[in-house]
C-alpha cells in the first residue's frame, strides 16, 4: 500500500483546521487506497495543545488513515534519536537547525521530511493552519486528489490525466516530483495594507522582493502579482498542467513533494523570517523535474494576533528578514539555473553535495546591498507613519544583527545540507518500537528501613539531575538467543533478587525511610527492532542506554531498571538498561550482567547465598553497625576539618557544575609498565596505579596531600560481593605526599587506602550533618572535587563501548581519544576499566584548568611515571621533568591559610557580594581581607582576617560569616576568615600593607560561629 504523509505544522490555536485537514486525510485513504500518516507538528502553547488534543484524539477511526500528533518534546525526542544515531558531526548545532525556538517554515517543513522518512512515506503534503478549503456543490476540495493521482509516476504516463501538458518531452521518462496548487483570498505575504495607504512605498517595498536584472516591464508586472496567488476566483472545475512547476505560481500552504526531493535536500532553517520554504521548489524546477500545477486552491486567511502591535512588529521583522535573505537565495537560485540538469547524477538524483557548495557561496553578500535594502525600508516605513514608523524603529536598533542572521541563516542551511543524507538515512532505518509488559511473582513480601547506602543514593536522587546520578549497561545478547528467552532471563532475576521487586514509599516533599519489596508486579521492556543496525551497533546500543538515564526514577512505584532489546529483523542483539542507583550500584549490573547470561547459555543459578537490602539494612541497625558508622564519621571529619578543602583552588576554578569532555587512554605501554612496577615493589597493580594518579594530582594542584574520592564497591564480605543492591559509597582518601619518594609514597598508599576503605560505610544524612557543622566552623567548603573510581576488578565492568581490551591483540601503545561532553560536579574524575594487558581509563578534566593539549599531557604523563617506576624507584620532586606535568602557578596573590589555598582578594570579593544578601546597603561596605603572617608557600597557620567597613547599617560577625557560608559553593578559592573585624567607615588613605585597617575603631568583631573573641 501507498504511504503518504499529510502533514499540518502549527503553532496556534486551528482546531477547525485540524478537522478538515483530516477529512483530507480520510479523502486519501477512501478514493486512492493510500496509507495516509496525518502528522500534527504541534508548537502550540500548553492551553491550546490541550485542545488540539482533544480534537485529535475526538476524530473518527478511517481505515487507512493513522493519526501521529506530536508536540515539541515528542520532535525534539525523535530529533535527538535520528541525530544520534547519524553519527553526523555538532549534534547540538543540528538539533537547534531542526527545531529552533523562533518560527522557522523551512525546519518545521523539515521535521515533517524526516518523520516522513521515518514513518515509510513516499511524499509528503502540507498544509497550513491560516488556511481552509474551497467548496463546490457543499463538498470541500481537497488539493490530495490531483497529489495523489499524479506524484511519484513517470510524466509521459500522464497523458489524458492532466487537462494540459506544457512539459518539455525530454523529460517524460521522469517521474513527477512536485504537484501543487496556490491560494485565494488574503494576499500570502501581508502587505495588502502597504499597498492602500502609498502604492509607491509598496512599489519599492516589494521590488525588494524582485531579483536583479530584469527589464522594467517585467519587473513591474513582477510586483503587481507578487505575494497574490490565485486572485479571487472560486473553484469551479478541475484544471491541472503538467510542466516544470514555477515556484512563483504555488504556496506552501497547498504543495506536495516526492521524496525524491526532499530525501537529498532539505529547506533552509532560517528562523523569524518567510519565503525560505520555497527552495525545494526552484531545485525542482531548476533541475528539469517534471511537476503538476492544478487549480485546488487553498483558501488563505490573516490571524487576529497578526492584527496586534506585537504581532504586527514580528511579522515586518520577518518581512524585512526576507528581504535581506532575497539576495542571499538569488545568488544560489542563479547557480541552480545555471546548471540545469546537471543538478542530477546518472540515475537522476539531485547531487546535494553541489546545493550545498551553492548554499556556502550564497552566504557570502556584499554588505553594501544589505544597508541599502535596509535604508528602503527605513524611508518608506518612515513615510507610512504610525506603526510602521514603530517598525522602522525596531529594524534600526537591529540592523547589524538582521544582516548577521541573513548570512548565518545561509551558512546553516550548508550545514544542514552536508548532513541530511545522514539524517534522512537514520530516520529511514529508525527501528520499530513495542512495548513488552512483563509478569513476575515467586518472592516474599517484605518491608523495612533503608540501608545506609541506599538512604546515600537516594538523597542523591532527589536532589541531582538524573543523568548524573543514575547508571547504564550494555549486555551483548549470545548469538541464537530468543527474545521470548531474554525477557525470561530477565523475569527471573526480578523473582530473584528482592533489590529489582522494591519501591521506597515516601510523602512529597519527604526521602523514604522504608522500603517494601513486593512479591509480584511487572515491568516493561521496549524492543527496537531494525532492519539494519547502524554503522557501530555496540555504540549505538550505549547511546541507548545513556539516554535513558535522562528520565528521573519515581523511588516509590518504578521498578529500578529501564530495559531496552535492541533487535534485528527480530533476532535480540543488545539489552541496554538505565538503572535507578537507589537500588544498583555499578556490582550489582555486573553481578545481573553475569546472571542474566548464565541462565540464556546453561539454563540455572545457584541458590542465592548474599544478603538482601532489608538483612544490611538490619545488620546496619544494630550496635556494631551503628558503631562502624560512628566510627568512619570520626575518620570523614580529621580530614575535612584539616585537609585541603578542595584540592583544585586556583585560578579559573569556579562554579559547582561544568560540562566536561571525556578523554580516555588506552595504553599497552603504560599496562606493561604498571606490571613491572608490581613486580618490582610487590604491590598490587590496582595501588601503584592509584598512588601513581595521586602522585601526579597533588603535583599538578600544587598540594602537600591528595585529598580524593574513591568509590568502594563495599562488596568484601562474601554476604555481600553477589548482592544486588546499592553498596558503593565514597571512601574518602587523604594521601600526604610529603615525602621524598615513589616507593615510600606507596608504602603509605597502601595504609591509606585500607583506612579508607574501612570508613566507607556510614550514615549519609549523619555524614552531611557532620560536614555542614564541621565546614561552617572551618569556614570551609567540602568540594569533593576528585574522583578516582577504579572498577577494573569487577566483573562485566561498565565502560563506554570500545573493543575489548583483554582481547585486543593489536591494543595500541598509547592510544587517547575525545569523547562527548558531560556535565559534572568535579573537576577531575577518572575512571579505569582495565590494567591489564593495557591500561584502559578516561579523564573528564575541567576544560578551564586543563585545556585539551593538558589533559592529554597529564595522561601521557601518568604512562611516564608508571615506566619510570617500573624500573627504579622516583623522585618525587622530579615529577615535572619525569611526566613533563607542571605544577599550576598561582600567582602573589594566592597563600596557604589551614592547610587549603586561598586568595585573600577573592575572599574580599566574595564576602563583599554576600554582605549585599544581608542588607541592601552594604553594597556600598567596604572589605578588606588580610592573611596575617602569611605569604606563597608560608606558614600553613596563619589565619585571614576581614575587615567590614559597614557605615551605619547594623552588622555582626555572626551574619556576615553565614552570608559567606552561602555564597562559598563555586568557590574554591575562598575559605572564610577567622576573624570578622566590624568597623564603621575604610581608613581615609589607601594603604597597600592595610595597617590603617587596625586603627579604625572597632564596632564589633569575633569569629561569627557563635563563638565571641
Amino acid at each position: 500500500m501507498r504511504r503518504v504523509c499529510l502533514t499540518l505544522p502549527t503553532n496556534r490555536a486551528c482546531a477547525a483546521t485540524l478537522t478538515a485537514v483530516a477529512e483530507e486525510a480520510a479523502y486519501g485513504a477512501r478514493r486512492f487506497g493510500a496509507e495516509v500518516h496525518l502528522l500534527v507538528l504541534d508548537s502550540s502553547e500548553p492551553d491550546v495543545l490541550a485542545e488540539h488534543r482533544r480534537v485529535t484524539a475526538a476524530l473518527p477511526p478511517v481505515p487507512g488513515v493513522v493519526v501521529h500528533h506530536l508536540d515539541e518534546d515528542e520532535q525534539r525526542a525523535f530529533l535527538r534519536d535520528v541525530i544520534d544515531r547519524s553519527g553526523a558531526a555538532a549534534p547540538e548545532r543540528l538539533l537547534g537547525l531542526m527545531l529552533p525556538s523562533q518560527v522557522s517554515y523551512g525546519a518545521c517543513t523539515n521535521r515533517a521530511f524526516l518523520i516522513a522518512e521515518a514513518l515509510g512515506c513516499v511524499s509528503v503534503h502540507r498544509r497550513d493552519s491560516d488556511s481552509r478549503y474551497q467548496y463546490l456543490d457543499g463538498e470541500p476540495v481537497f488539493p490530495l486528489h490531483h497529489e495523489l493521482t499524479a506524484l511519484g509516476r513517470r510524466a509521459g504516463d500522464l497523458t489524458g490525466t492532466v487537462s494540459r501538458s506544457r512539459l518539455d518531452p525530454a523529460l517524460a521518462h521522469r517521474p513527477v516530483a512536485v504537484v501543487g496548487g496556490s491560494f485565494v483570498g488574503a494576499m500570502s505575504v501581508d502587505v495588502e495594507e502597504i499597498r492602500r495607504l502609498d502604492p509607491a512605498v509598496y512599489e519599492d517595498v516589494v521590488g525588494l522582493s524582485v531579483p536583479a536584472g530584469y527589464p522594467e516591464i517585467w519587473r513591474r508586472n513582477l510586483i503587481a502579482e507578487s505575494f497574490r496567488g490565485a486572485g479571487t476566483a472560486a473553484f469551479t472545475a478541475d484544471r491541472s498542467t503538467l510542466t516544470s512547476v514555477s515556484p512563483t505560481r504555488v504556496d506552501m500552504c497547498n504543495i506536495a513533494l516526492d521524496r525524491e526531493v526532499y530525501g537529498r535536500v532539505p529547506l533552509p532553517p532560517a528562523t523569524d523570517t518567510i519565503g525560505s520554504d520555497y527552495f525545494l521548489l526552484h531545485l525542482a524546477h531548476d533541475a528539469g523535474l517534471p511537476g503538476v500545477l492544478h487549480n485546488r486552491h487553498i483558501v488563505n486567511f490573516h490571524t487576529e494576533e497578526r492584527r496586534s502591535d506585537e504581532g504586527f512588529l514580528a511579522y515586518q521583522i520577518r518581512f524585512a528578514k526576507f528581504l535581506l535573505a532575497s539576495p542571499h537565495l538569488d545568488t544560489v537560485y542563479a547557480r541552480l539555473k545555471e546548471a540545469g540538469d546537471t543538478l542530477l547524477d546518472p540515475e537522476g538524483h539531485v547531487r546535494a553535495a553541489a546545493v550545498a557548495a551553492f548554499a556556502r557561496d550564497g552566504a557570502h553578500v556584499d554588505r553594501a546591498e544589505h544597508l541599502r535594502r535596509l535604508d528602503v525600508l527605513d524611508r518608506a516605513y518612515r513615510t507610512l507613519g504610525g506603526r510602521y514608523a514603530t517598525a522602522a524603529d525596531a529594524l534600526a536598533a537591529r540592523r547589524e544583527r538582521l544582516i548577521e542572521e541573513a548570512r548565518q541563516d545561509m551558512e546553516d542551511f550548508a550545514a544542514l545540507t552536508e548532513a541530511w543524507e545522514a539524517l534522512t538515512r537514520a530516520s529511514r532505518h529508525r527501528p520499530r518500537t513495542t512495548a513488552l509488559t512483563v509478569a513476575y511473582a515467586g518472592g516474599e513480601a517484605r518491608r523495612g528501613p533503608v540501608t545506609m547506602g541506599q538512604a546515600n543514593m537516594i538523597r542523591c536522587m532527589l536532589r541531582d539531575e538524573p543523568a548524573h546520578i543514575n547508571i547504564h549497561d550494555v549486555w551483548p545478547v549470545p548469538e541464537g538467543t530468543r527474545t521470548e528467552a531474554a525477557v525470561d532471563a530477565l523475569r527471573a532475576l526480578a523473582v530473584r533478587h528482592e533489590g529489582l521487586r522494591t519501591t521506597f514509599p515516601h510523602t512529597a516533599g519527604s526521602a523514604p525511610r522504608e522500603q517494601v519489596v513486593a512479591p509480584e508486579g511487572h515491568f516493561t521492556v521496549t524492543v527496537l527492532d531494525h532492519e539494519e543496525l547502524p554503522d557501530e551497533p555496540a555504540a549505538y546500543a550505549e547511546s541507548l542506554a545513556r539516554r535513558a538515564r535522562d528520565e528521573r526514577f519515581h523511588l516509590d512505584r518504578d521498578f529500578p531498571l529501564r530495559i531496552t532489546l535492541v533487535t534485528l529483523r527480530g533476532a535480540p542483539v543488545f539489552v541496554t538498561l538505565a538503572a535507578s542507583h537507589a537500588a544498583t550500584d555499578v556490582g550489582a549490573l555486573a553481578v545481573l550482567k553475569e546472571e542474566w547470561r548464565a541462565l540464556l547459555t546453561d539454563g540455572t543459578l545457584p541458590p542465592l547465598a548474599c544478603a538482601a537490602p532489608l538483612d544490611l539494612a538490619a545488620e546496619e541497625a544494630a550496635p556494631a553497625g551503628r558503631r562502624k558508622s560512628e566510627a568512619s564519621l570520626r575518620y570523614w571529619e580529621r580530614i575535612i576539618r584539616t585537609g585541603p578543602q578542595a584540592m583544585f583552588a586556583e585560578p579559573g576554578a569556579e562554579g559547582t557544575e561544568v560540562s566536561v569532555p571525556r578523554l580516555t587512554l588506552r595504553s599497552s605501554r603504560a599496562g606493561r609498565a604498571l606490571a613491572l612496577a608490581a613486580r618490582r615493589t610487590g604491590s598490587p597493580a590496582p595501588t601503584v596505579l592509584l598512588t601513581a594518579w595521586c602522585a601526579l594530582v597533588a603535583h599538578r594542584a600544587g598540594q602537600s596531600a591528595c585529598v580524593a574520592a574513591v568509590p568502594t564497591s563495599n562488596r568484601y564480605h562474601p554476604r555481600l560481593a553477589r548482592s544486588v543492591n546499592t553498596l558503593s559509597q565514597d571512601a574518602l582518601l587523604s594521601l600526604d605526599v610529603r615525602v621524598p619518594t615513589f616507593d615510600a609514597l606507596l608504602a603509605k598508599a597502601w595504609g591509606a587506602a585500607l583506612n579508607a576503605y574501612r570508613h566507607s560505610q556510614f550514615d549519609a544524612v549523619a555524614l552531611w550533618d557532620m560536614i555542614g557543622r564541621t565546614t561552617f566552623e572551618r569556614g570551609s567548603q567540602f568540594a569533593r572535587d576528585v574522583v578516582f573510581n577504579d572498577v577494573s576488578t569487577l566483573p562485566g565492568t561498565v565502560a563506554p563501548v570500545a573493543p575489548d581490551a583483554a582481547a585486543d591483540a593489536d591494543a595500541p601503545e598509547l592510544e587517547l581519544t575525545w569523547g562527548p561532553d558531560q556535565v559534572l560536579p568535579t573537576r577531575v574524575l577518572t575512571f579505569v576499566y582495565a590494567i591489564e594487558p593495557l591500561v584502559h581509563l578516561s579523564l573528564w578534566a575541567d576544560p578551564a584548568l586543563f585545556k585539551p593539549e593538558e589533559a592529554e599531557g597529564f595522561l601521557a604523563g601518568l604512562v611516564r611515571l608508571l615506566e619510570a617506576v617500573g624500573t627504579a624507584d622516583v623522585l618525587l620532586g622530579s615529577l615535572t621533568g619525569v611526566t613533563g606535568v607542571r605544577p599550576v602557578e598561582r600567582g602573589p596573590q594566592w597563600c596557604r591559610v589551614d592547610g587549603c589555598w586561598t586568595s585573600p582578594h577573592l575572599v574580599a570579593e566574595a564576602l563583599g557580594e554576600a554582605l549585599t544578601g544581608v542588607h541592601e546597603a552594604l553594597a556600598e561596605a567596604t572589605v578588606h581581607v588580610t592573611a596575617e603572617a602569611a605569604g606563597p608557600g608560608g606558614d600553613e597557620e596563619a589565619a585571614l582576617t576581614a575587615y567590614i567597613a559597614a557605615g551605619d547599617t547594623p552588622l555582626t560577625p555572626e551574619q556576615a560569616h553565614t552570608a559567606l557560608m552561602e555564597a562559598l559553593p563555586g568557590r574554591p578559592g575562598v575559605l572564610a576568615p577567622r576573624r570578622y573585624v566590624i568597623v564603621q567607615d575604610p581608613p581615609a588613605e589607601p594603604d597597600p600593607s592595610g595597617s590603617g585597617w587596625l586603627r579604625q575603631q572597632i564596632l564589633s568583631e569575633g569569629t561569627g560561629r557563635d563563638r565571641r573573641m
